[in-house]
């Protein structure tokens, strides 16, 4: 059952967000970003394609983006370069203090972490690897880009990484995410990459490859603590 943050949670989370309880306190987790002008209850909807074992929590950005836009966003995207990057910087440490608070405030054992971002949220997924920032062990970047680091990658581990696409994404290119998963491909990270004829969402291939390749990391995990 879907369950919404308090005010008293979210004080010490420090972000809103929505969450689904997992078979018990070990359960594996997966940890849901929206994109720019969205929401946590928008991006819920990739919920259902995570095995029903696991906990959810789908966080929500810190910004809220004036009328008639709406929604929340992670960093303003008509800020300067300069600005933009120290924002970036500051989203990357606000979430994923949020996503360990949240696992600290529930005493959580997760014996896996995935996290999934759209567009913007994919962005910021990426700045948090690169980072060093991010321990998970898979990541999904859905319709988004990766934010190149301005010196050398560092990364936990090896997670798993989804790339899904549209062709014909009128936000941010193919030729984009094409880009970024060669780059995460070349740091040694296995890359599972999929495109459909869509634009700035997630087509019917990717979603069937996303379903199947949270089942292959959730749901095996899941199974062998039984």
């Amino acid at each position: 059952m879907r369950q919404q943050s308090t005010a008293d949670q979210e004080a010490i989370v420090g972000l809103p967000f929505l969450y689904r309880a997992g078979r018990d306190r070990s359960a594996p987790l997966a940890v849901l970003l929206h994109g720019r002008a969205g929401t946590r209850e928008v991006i819920w909807m990739f919920e259902r394609h995570v095995p029903p074992e696991a906990a959810v929590l789908s966080l929500q950005a810190p910004l809220a983006e004036p009328a008639p836009l709406g929604g929340f966003s992670w960093w303003r995207i008509d800020a300067d370069e300069e600005e933009r990057a120290a924002a970036m910087r500051h989203a990357v440490e606000r979430m994923t203090a949020a996503m360990e608070r949240f696992i600290e405030l529930e005493a959580l054992e997760p014996a896996s972490r995935v996290i999934l971002g759209f567009s913007q949220g994919a962005a910021l997924i990426s700045a948090a690897l690169l980072s060093q920032r991010l321990r998970v062990d898979g990541a999904a970047l859905l319709a988004g880009f990766v934010v190149e680091p301005p010196g050398p990658p560092a990364i936990h581990g090896a997670p798993k990484v989804f790339v899904a696409h549209g062709t014909r994404d009128e936000v941010i290119s193919i030729e984009r995410a094409r880009r970024g998963a060669r780059l995460l491909e070349s740091l040694g990270l296995p890359v599972t990459r999929v495109e459909d004829e869509v634009g700035h969402k997630v087509g019917i291939q990717g979603t069937r490859a996303l379903k199947s390749w949270l089942h292959e990391i959730l749901g095996e995990t899941a199974s062998s603590s039984d």
